[in-house]
C-alpha cells in the first residue's frame, strides 16, 4: 500500500471507478478504438490493486473503524457492490 492513508484509498477507488463507468457507457453506443481498449483494461486493473490494498487497509484498521468511520466505510462498500 506504501502508506497511503484509507481516505486516499477511497478517493482513488472511486475516481477510477467513474472513469470505468463512463468508458463502459460509451462502449455501449460506440466502439472503442484499441487505445481506449487498452486504458479500460489497465484501469481495470488498476480497480484490482486499489481494491485489494483498500481491503487489507479496512482489515488493519478493523477496531479503529468500528469506533470512527464505520458510517463511511459501509457506504463505500455499498458503492463498491453496485
Amino acid at each position: 500500500m506504501g502508506g497511503r492513508s484509507f481516505k486516499e484509498l477511497q478517493d482513488e477507488l472511486s475516481r477510477l471507478m467513474g472513469e470505468q463507468i463512463e468508458s463502459l457507457k460509451k462502449e455501449t453506443f460506440v466502439s472503442l478504438s484499441r487505445e481506449e481498449v487498452r486504458q479500460q483494461e489497465e484501469r481495470l486493473q488498476r480497480i484490482r490493486e486499489v481494491s485489494a490494498d483498500f481491503l487489507a487497509a479496512l482489515k488493519r484498521n478493523e477496531p479503529q473503524r468500528r469506533d470512527k468511520t464505520q458510517e463511511p466505510v459501509d457506504e463505500m462498500i455499498l458503492q463498491l457492490g453496485r
